[in-house]
């Protein structure tokens, strides 16, 4: 089912909510299009209004479904407003299945084209839509957000830390120019922007081309030993072809991602030994760690040469696409 969308966000922080404006094109026939809003201002499929449940939109036919609806601010899904330094800062929470909170949308891990307008105070933050991606990945931040490095931002009150911004902003770049050069395929987005977000429920977020992180974080790569700091962004990085470019089982997805951050830790901070961390360290990785020995015990098997082989052929193959385990274990026996 091809599907693009036509999104328009009217966010006023002062507000009870906030305004969205869908308009969805697709072909095929869905039964319906999932919407969770506080209120349905209209819906409209080919012009002709067609009934809201609550929770769907009612669908007999292809073509474009227009709906204009009002949504509330949530903890947890949609868009969340936060007060921090005396100011209001909105951002949203979309994976993995919270898009309806914030536009209607039909199948969520479907990737789609997008085409984005944000009315908003202060500066705007949103993920790239140049290329198709999953509903869940769209992300967006607005509010008197402060650039404290190149494509760097955080809250007003983090304004002096240019230091600390410049130092993730340098790693990010770094860990960027490693993997185009381990993968051998570009990174995929004209840009890749950090955010410092308040009181994010995550460690970090990466969608493509904006990755959300907690503010708390900015502190610990400040204060914590280099091998946490890259650690921890080089992650946030790798996501951009292991989740964004080739999307798949959230395991094997998580399981890359960390397999690349840790050869990207290795490369940049020499004479470390990121495969090997104590036990009983809080790293911000170690739930991940039997997806990561799945992926090295493909390597003890294998070889790194013949696994970086087989990932460089994944994420040629299967760009802008979703590809499972099945498709990654059919590169391996290549």
């Amino acid at each position: 089912m091809t599907i693009s969308y036509d999104i328009t966000w009217d966010l006023d922080p002062t507000a009870r909510g906030f305004r969205g404006r869908t308009a969805v094109r697709f072909c095929g026939t869905p039964s319906h299009a999932q919407l969770a809003a506080s209120h349905l201002r209209h819906a409209r499929l080919n012009g002709r209004d067609v009934p809201w449940d609550g929770a769907r939109v009612a669908l007999d036919a292809a073509g474009e479904l227009e709906v204009d609806a009002d949504f509330a601010w949530a903890d947890d899904r949609g868009f969340r407003r936060v007060r921090a330094d005396g100011a209001t800062y909105l951002y949203t929470l979309q994976y993995p299945d919270r898009a309806p909170w914030s536009f209607c949308a039909l199948d969520q891990r479907a990737r789609s084209e997008f085409a984005l307008t944000v009315n908003a105070p202060g500066l705007v933050l949103a993920s790239s839509t140049e290329t198709p991606i999953a509903p869940y990945a769209l992300a967006a931040a607005a509010g008197p957000w402060e650039q404290v490095a190149e494509q760097v931002y955080a809250t007003g009150s983090r304004a002096a830390q240019r230091p600390d911004g410049e130092a993730v902003s340098r790693r990010v770049r770094e860990a960027i120019a490693f993997f185009e050069d381990l993968l051998e395929v570009p990174f995929p987005y004209g840009k890749c922007e950090a955010l410092f977000v308040p009181d994010l429920p995550h460690l970090a977020f990466s969608s493509p081309g904006l990755i959300l992180f907690d503010d708390a974080v900015l502190d610990a790569l400040a204060t914590r030993e280099p091998l946490y700091a890259t650690t921890v962004l080089s992650h946030e990085v790798a996501h951009a072809w292991s989740g964004n470019l080739v999307d798949a089982e959230p395991w094997l997805v998580e399981a890359l991602a960390t397999y690349l951050s840790r050869l990207a830790t290795e490369h940049l901070l020499p004479g470390t030994d990121p495969w090997q961390l104590p036990p009983n360290a809080p790293w911000p990785d170690r739930p991940y760690a039997p997806h990561l020995a799945r992926v090295r015990a493909m390597e003890d098997a294998l070889g790194r040469p013949a696994l970086l082989r087989a990932l460089r052929t994944y994420f040629r193959r299967y760009a802008h696409t979703d590809a499972g385990w099945a498709e990654f274990k059919a590169c391996l026996r290549e």
